[in-house]
């Protein structure tokens, strides 16, 4: 009688555990794109040029780790005032192979700046309702795990 109940117990235990549903969803969908912007600088005050380009790499560097740089420039001396802010950044941070200098003599600006950045565009969650089944209920959390990613390039695939 004993065996009995133990077994009754144990199957008891077995398909309840079954019959819990842990993420049968299929998760967030997620996009992954480039996007480009260009920023131009006029040097009147090369320290208050040189703070606005600080804060602007600061900026993009909290947003994406793996943004890329192309600057053009009319003068080795903003080449130089670059080359040491990126300097400051050690090169695990901005690896060298990640901004491109190119002189520019034609250039209407002293230094135009561009940016291409990986973003990352997480579906719209569906709030729960009641007496309504739920199709993906762990939506919230894959978005929120795909949004904490640093290298957003990697969910596709990039080098």
């Amino acid at each position: 009688m004993k065996k009995l109940l133990l077994m009754a117990l144990f199957t008891t235990s077995l398909l309840g555990c079954a019959s819990e549903q842990y993420f049968v969803g299929h998760g967030a969908e997620a996009l992954v794109y480039k996007e480009h912007h260009s920023f131009e600088f006029a040097m009147k005050n090369r320290t208050e040029t040189t703070k606005q380009i600080t804060a602007l790499i600061q900026d993009i560097e909290s947003t994406d780790k793996e943004a890329t740089y192309v600057v053009d420039y009319k003068s080795t001396r903003s080449k130089q005032m670059l080359q040491a802010i990126f300097d400051q950044y050690p090169s695990h941070v901005i690896a060298p192979q990640r901004v491109l200098y190119r002189s520019a003599q034609l250039l209407p600006s002293d230094l135009k700046i561009q940016v291409t950045l990986t973003r990352l565009k997480t579906q719209e969650c569906a709030p729960a309702q009641i007496h309504v089944r739920l199709r993906q209920p762990d939506c919230f959390a894959e978005s929120m795990r795909l949004k904490q990613v640093a290298y957003k390039s990697r969910l596709v695939g990039e080098q």
